[in-house]
């Protein structure tokens, strides 16, 4: 009986995806869009609202941290919540909280209501991506687990620039009201795939043993195509006799923990600059909002060509290079933004190249992230990283505000901001912590 169970463990890991795996790991990437779409929806709101209720940069910087606050607190809080109650439950039930709270963000009558109905659906954004990002290496084989991820991670640049392409033709007739409006309509039609089409995870219900863990486990390997198995396969490790934060910060853990959340915030103070304010920087250059966010769109779409080259990668080149690499383009690009003077193509070009480093840098560290911790810690792990990460997102589009209220200009806040991500590179290569995560998914 134990060779049997075994046998079906084999099969899942050496198997060709099936089709009930690729629809799963699809969804998490339409999931990645629409997060990716819902994050960026106010920086491409930012410029109607700005006219609208003529708000000066530092409310404005304010408006656009309120999500990422919101962002930070669902990483922290709801995150936890997948690794006790199933990825699939908090799926769902993030799912409806963005959906609602960007409908309503739509009708939006003040800076304050906004930015409050930001926080709110800021809250299940935060959960979705460090919960999607385990779960869709979680339904791969072993030898496509960081394609999975991969594809996964390219959700949100795509989202980024098909929803982009979009708000700016709703922008060219409508206010910025739709742009929230098509987000919502999005996210909630996703919620009903999702529930149809999205299983538990077999590595959840190995790890956790549920009551009812082997019934849904055998659906899982039915809808896969396979034999169902006598009992549970044995877990890769003892499950956990405390809570998964304990775990995540136990002897020899916490270090790698405490490192990853570091790089992660260094990172994302630069990212979130970059997404928060490219709109209105290109804007104040003299191009319209249009333009801006078309412009934006592109270097999103470059993003998504980058993320696949790193699921494509050979499993034996260590990501933390790839990662450190990626960051410190980032940091020349933002760098440069800031510096140079620009005609029309060379600030498409520019914004291209920085969507490359950007998003490709977001899938290295994703893949780094995922790969540190257990399966019965895993999403936890990864939102704690992730929303540790996002208290930069909510710093970071404020402080430029008020940076550039207080009279400095764009040269100046950019490469002050760009220097955050070399300092994060430099401990993705240098950390003795990080020294032996490769990246490599196929380990667990």
């Amino acid at each position: 009986m134990r060779g049997f169970v075994t046998d079906t463990q084999r099969t899942l890991d050496e198997a060709p995806l099936s089709r009930t795996q690729i629809i799963a790991i699809a969804l998490t990437a339409l999931m990645g869009a629409v997060d990716g779409y819902d994050v960026l929806a106010m920086a491409y709101a930012a410029p109607g609202i700005t006219e609208e209720w003529q708000i000066n940069k530092a409310t404005l910087g304010i408006a656009l941290s309120s999500g990422l606050a919101g962002m930070a607190f669902g990483s922290l809080t709801l995150t936890p919540l997948a690794d006790e109650f199933g990825r699939r439950k908090m799926i769902l039930a993030v799912l409806a909280v963005m959906g609602l709270g960007i409908l309503l963000t739509a009708f939006s009558r003040s800076v304050t209501e906004l930015s409050l109905l930001r926080v709110f659906t800021g809250v299940g954004m935060g959960a979705l991506i460090p919960i999607i990002a385990p779960l869709a290496i979680e339904y791969s084989n072993v030898h496509r687990r960081r394609l999975a991820l991969a594809i996964m991670t390219i959700g949100f640049p795509l989202g980024a620039t098909l929803g982009g392409f979009a708000a700016a033709a709703l922008l060219q007739y409508h206010g910025w009201h739709s742009v929230f409006l098509l987000g919502a309509a999005a996210t909630l039609g996703l919620l009903v795939a999702a529930y149809f089409w999205l299983p538990e995870s077999p590595a959840f219900l190995i790890a956790r043993r549920g009551p009812r863990a082997l019934e849904l486990y055998n659906d899982y390997l039915r809808r896969c195509g396979h034999e169902p198995a006598l009992q549970l396969p044995a877990p890769n490790a003892e499950g956990p006799k405390h809570s998964s934060y304990v775990t995540i910060f136990a002897h020899r853990q916490w270090t790698v923990t405490i490192t990853l959340a570091a790089i992660d915030m260094l990172y994302l103070m630069t990212v979130y600059y970059v997404l928060s304010w490219t709109p209105q920087l290109i804007v104040d250059l003299g191009h319209t909002s249009a333009f801006a966010t078309m412009a934006v769109s592109l270097g999103a779409m470059v993003g998504v060509l980058a993320s696949l080259a790193i699921g494509l990668i050979g499993i034996n080149v260590p990501l933390r290079w790839i990662t450190a690499g990626l960051m410190t383009g980032l940091s020349i690009t933002t760098a440069a933004f800031g510096i140079g003077g620009f005609s029309t193509m060379g600030l498409v070009l520019l914004v291209a190249v920085t969507g490359t480093f950007l998003y490709g840098g977001t899938t290295a560290i994703n893949g780094l992230i995922v790969n540190s911790f257990t399966v019965d810690s895993r999403a936890t792990g990864a939102g704690f990283v992730m929303g540790v990460g996002r208290l930069a997102g909510v710093i970071s589009p404020a402080l430029a505000g008020f940076l550039f209220t207080a009279g400095l200009q764009r040269p100046s806040v950019s490469v002050m901001i760009s220097l955050c991500t070399l300092m994060a590179a430099s401990l993705v290569l240098f950390s003795r912590q990080l020294r032996s995560v490769q990246g490599d998914l196929e380990r667990s």
